[in-house]
């Protein structure tokens, strides 16, 4: 796949805009990012930002009646939306025609969303089965939260995204009209347009149709530093629907920022513990015994870079006994030791990083996931271009030497422990701290 040409503007309202035209292919990826996710909701509001995606993905008021999605779909697209740590993103893709169509629904969605109480009611109840479906009701449903919880001390850290129900319950049309007030303004947002296009013609485009929306200021709380854990935290979740224990281990990722071959070492060594037939804790000396499945990855969601916040090197086993979970511990423990004292085979080291970029790539094939991780990047760190570059730094940036200190810095660092229990007479979101290791 031939690389995007990126072209930035910002517009006089503050909206910023990356065009990343490609001459493969016929369709285009449309995205746009606000600056807002579950970390950055008010103390007290736990969900909005959630809620508030829902809401929202019906469309502005032009796209009345029927609304966004049966508009894109009639051309041929598709569309959804998802809310994250610190943004919020409506994406679509569909065939180049339909380029103007989708800047001018997403204009409209930024200038007067459709809200209703009746809307209002609908989604929350929308929200309360996805909470049922996705966490109370599915076996090891506070995967990934626990940990989180487990690890995180600010409150901020610590959300699952869904919210509490105290707090969906007590939502109106005011509160809802504050939160687009505050966050939904062009000066927080990002539209990210890839794929079959000119991009001086999607430039007229989108200036055509954002350029009239007013600027207004954005809320932006502060985000203080989460501090390192000081001890190994360890938790219990009992849990009703899981047929076999498991645990889940998360470590405090390196700063993305501040500390980047550090962090991409992370995501090598990710791999190297738990990616593909050949990762180290599925074979070898060292490999987990008792477990039947198992995976390592980083990011909350399994994706890299997508968070400003405080971010996870996470290890879920599902496994026989009770007592393989320490099997397990101990066979993750004993491979962090052995990166550590010495680098990993030359050989095994460009297969694992070569797997790695090999699905980064796949994944970047369809502009409209291009679009998600351009904007994200963008939106987050001002560094759209890190999508591209980020399989090349992996591949040949990432040495054994550091992928042996990533293992030593994670053996050196205090982790969180999730052990999931299944248990008849527990209630969801049960989670009782064990004593700490």
């Amino acid at each position: 796949m031939s690389r995007d040409q990126l072209h930035r503007l910002v517009l006089d309202n503050g909206l910023r805009v990356v065009l990343a035209p490609n001459t493969v292919g016929a369709s285009i990826g449309v995205a746009v990012h606000y600056r807002v996710g579950f970390r950055t909701e008010p103390e007290g509001r736990t969900g909005l930002a959630h809620l508030f995606e829902h809401l929202m993905f019906r469309g502005g008021e032009e796209a009345e009646p029927e609304g966004y999605l049966p508009r894109v779909q009639r051309a041929g697209g598709f569309g959804d939306a998802r809310t994250r740590q610190d943004v919020t993103v409506y994406y679509a893709a569909a065939p180049a025609s339909a380029l103007e169509m989708l800047c001018a629904l997403e204009a409209d969605r930024m200038r007067s969303p459709s809200l209703s109480e009746r809307n209002l009611r609908t989604q929350t109840a929308v929200i309360d089965e996805e909470i049922r479906l996705m966490v109370r009701n599915r076996p090891y449903g506070n995967h990934p939260w626990a940990l989180p919880r487990a690890l995180h001390r600010r409150s901020e850290n610590v959300r699952d995204g869904y919210g509490e129900t105290v707090d969906l319950a007590a939502f109106d049309i005011a509160l809802c009209e504050k939160f687009f007030a505050d966050h939904y303004g062009p000066g927080n947002a990002v539209v990210t347009v890839t794929g079959a296009f000119d991009h001086r013609t999607a430039e007229r485009l989108v200036r055509r149709h954002f350029e009239d929306l007013p600027a207004r200021p954005t809320v932006r709380p502060a985000d203080p530093p989460e501090p390192l854990p000081e001890e190994e935290r360890r938790l219990t979740v009992l849990d009703p629907h899981a047929g076999s224990p498991a645990v889940a281990v998360g470590y405090r990722m390196p700063d993305p920022v501040t500390e980047r071959a550090d962090y991409l070492a992370h995501l090598v060594l990710a791999a190297l513990l738990g990616q593909g037939g050949h990762a180290l804790l599925r074979r070898g000396p060292t490999a987990a015994a008792g477990a039947s499945s198992l995976s390592v990855g980083c990011g909350l969601f399994g994706l890299p870079l997508d968070t400003v916040g405080p971010d996870l090197l996470t290890l879920f086993a599902v496994h026989e006994h009770e007592r393989d979970a320490e099997h397990v511990l101990d066979a993750l423990d004993g491979t962090l030791d052995a990166l550590a004292a010495h680098e990993v085979a030359a050989a095994q080291l460009r297969a694992t990083t070569a797997r790695w970029v090999s699905g980064a790539m796949r994944e970047l094939a369809d502009p409209g996931t291009r679009a998600q991780l351009l904007g994200l990047r963008e939106a987050l760190f001002g560094e759209a271009e890190l999508t591209h570059a980020l399989p090349e730094l992996v591949h040949a940036g990432v040495t054994g030497e550091h992928v042996s200190r990533a293992a030593a810095r994670l053996r050196a660092s205090h982790r969180a422990v999730v052990r999931f229990v299944p248990g008849r007479q527990a209630v969801p979101r049960d989670i009782a701290p064990e004593t700490t290791a």
